[in-house]
This record gives structure tokens, sequence and C-alpha cells, in this order.
């Protein structure tokens, strides 16, 4: 495998979603084996207890990989996991050329589309047709699903898990800090960052601006949750734009395993490319799903709500536990402004 082929295949890789555009990623070629690593300086934070976070996008980075290399003819010899002592050792992949296979590969042609939009209202429908071609991706990998709510009373159901628990990131003092510390407000309201959460892809309302950001200070933060901001914020941020969207869905993985987290990332990538050639956009949420699962350790006083979310959860989409909700639907338009990536060279763990 020459030089220029190994760099296009780390850039597919790299253009995977990651928690708060986090990019917890490292690389070191072996010839042509590929060892992937979870770089310690940019995961294990709170909501990433476990690697939960940084599991899942190590499955996204792995998955376009995978795609994008059969489209160039490659095939690939996965082994999650390959040193058991050796937590940040997510993966190794074997490139092999493979005359034989086909290298028609219709989703590598979405990897550099895809993107997250947190804009609204939507329209719809999304068409069984739709939700059918959604499914089959996911199932594509073994032990993945997606769980759809079949009637307006799960949906419903499902909607207040989800606002409970972006609620929650704004209550929490953990992950309220955790949170605002993601954003990179020195750029502006209109400039890109490399790294972190560009103020402009936030959807923020221009009046709402100076107050949002005026929140990540604690102090504030605490003054205004004692008139209900963190209640409104959480309305705001999920059942608002969830409630103006025609589709939700729910990543739903066999277990808490860090093996099926990580094929779990790679499910929801293979769903959100065909969303992408379907002209969709999607908005993830991942704090219910996260939180639900019981390793994030935030304040006593908010463990009841946790144990209240994993249960109403467990309920809507056993057996399996739901790990990312989708929010699908067609924009007018693609979003102006992207989250940007480091420069490959900065991934290089050789």
């Amino acid at each position: 495998m020459d030089r220029q082929t190994k760099a296009a295949i780390l850039c597919a890789g790299i253009a995977a979603p990651s928690a708060d555009n986090s990019q917890p990623w490292r690389f070191a070629w072996r010839g042509d084996a590929l060892d992937l690593h979870i770089d310690a300086g940019r995961s294990g934070r709170v909501s990433d207890t476990r690697y939960v976070l940084s599991d899942l996008a190590a499955g996204a980075c792995l998955e376009n990989m995978l795609i994008h290399a059969r489209s160039l003819g490659y095939a690939a010899d996965l082994q999650p996991f390959p040193q058991h002592d050796d937590e940040l050792w997510v993966a190794r992949v074997r490139w092999r050329r493979d005359p034989e296979g086909d290298p028609i590969e219709p989703l590598a042609g979405a990897i550099e589309q895809r993107h997250t939009d947190r804009r609204f209202p939507w329209r719809g429908p999304i068409t069984t047709e739709t939700q059918a071609r959604l499914n089959d991706q996911a199932r594509l990998i073994p032990g993945q699903r997606l769980w759809w709510p079949p009637t307006a009373r799960e949906r419903k159901a499902a909607l207040g898990v989800i606002r409970q628990a972006e609620t929650l990131r704004f209550r929490s003092p953990t992950l309220h800090a955790e949170l605002f510390s993601s954003i990179r407000f020195a750029t502006g309201w209109h400039g890109a960052c490399e790294e972190g959460l560009a103020p402009a892809t936030l959807a923020v309302e221009p009046p709402m601006r100076p107050f949002f950001q005026a929140l990540r200070r604690p102090a504030l933060m605490a003054l205004f949750n004692r008139l209900g901001a963190a209640s409104v914020l959480g309305w705001r941020s999920a059942w608002l734009p969830i409630r103006l969207s025609p589709g939700l869905c729910l990543l739903v993985i066999p277990s808490t395993a860090r093996s099926d987290v990580l094929a779990g990332g790679r499910a929801l990538q293979r769903v959100w490319l065909q969303a992408t050639l379907d002209g969709l956009s999607v908005q993830p949420y991942a704090a219910a799903g996260v939180l639900s699962l019981g390793f994030v350790p935030i304040e006593p006083a908010f463990q009841r709500w946790l144990s209240r979310m994993g249960a109403a959860l467990g309920q809507l989409c056993a057996p399996g536990y739901g790990l990312v909700f989708l929010r699908i639907g067609y924009a007018r338009s693609a979003p102006r402004d992207r989250s940007g990536r480091r420069a490959l060279a900065s991934f290089d763990a050789s």
C-alpha cells in the first residue's frame, strides 16, 4: 500500500463524527497494518468514563476507513482490542488487495458530505423505504439495530428521556463544565475552528447568543437554574427541534461491552452515511443513552435522574441498550457552518 493510499484512508477516518468534535484518534502504521488508538489527551472526560464516547467515535472512524479502502480495492482483517491490558488500543486493521472484490461502494461518496445539522424545522415524511435502508445499514454490523418509536405515545416517552438528559447537562455542574469547555467562543459566532465546537455550528438564535455565552460561567448558570433555565435549555435544544422533525430513531447495542460500543459506532456511521445519500439531515443526541448506561460519575443529587432515564429507555428499546438517538429530516439547504478537522499529521502515533 503506497503512502498516498494510506493518507487517503486516514483522511476518510478523521472525517467521522466524535463527541463535541474531540477527534480522539491516533494512528500508527506497521507496514500495511494500521493500529487505531484512543488519544489519551482527548478522551476520558466525565461523559467518556470507560471510553464510551471515544469507542463510539473510534467505531465511526473505523467504518469510514473500511468503506473508503473498499472503494479503492482493499479488503481488511479487523482485530478489535488486540491487547487487553492496553485500554487505549482500539483496533488493528490489516489491509490487503482484493482483486475479486466489488470496488463500487456507494457510501464512500457520502463520507466528506456527512455533517451534523442542528437547525430546524425539517420537512418529511421519512418513508418506510427510507427507514428500511437505514435499518439495513445498521444490521450489516452484527448485533446492531435501529429502534423507531412505533406510536405517538412511545415517541413522546423517548422525547421526554432526551429532554431530561439535555436538561441535566445544564443542571449538573460537572456536565455543565464539560459542555462549555468544548465550545470555542474565541472564534466568535461566525468563525471556524479545527477542533471542538465553533459557536457558529450550534444554531443558536442571534438574540440568544450573548445570554448563551454568559452561561458558561458556573455561578451565572447556577443563578439562572433557580429560575428554571436548565429546563428551558433542554426544551430548546432537544424537545423543540425533535418535535419539529419528522424522524427519530435510536441506535441499540446488544451489551455495554466496549466491543459492542465500538460496533455501535460502525453502525452509526453506516446509518448516517446512508441518510446523507438519501438527502437527509441528521442530528445525534448521545447524552440520554450514555448517561443511562450508569458509568458517568456525576453529583449524587442527580443519580436518581440517571436511574429514571435508564429505566425509561430500557422499557422503550429492550432487549439491548439505547446508545444514540438520531433526529432525522429534510432540511431546505445544507448548513453553512461545519466542524473542522486538525491536520492529518497531528493524529500520527508512530
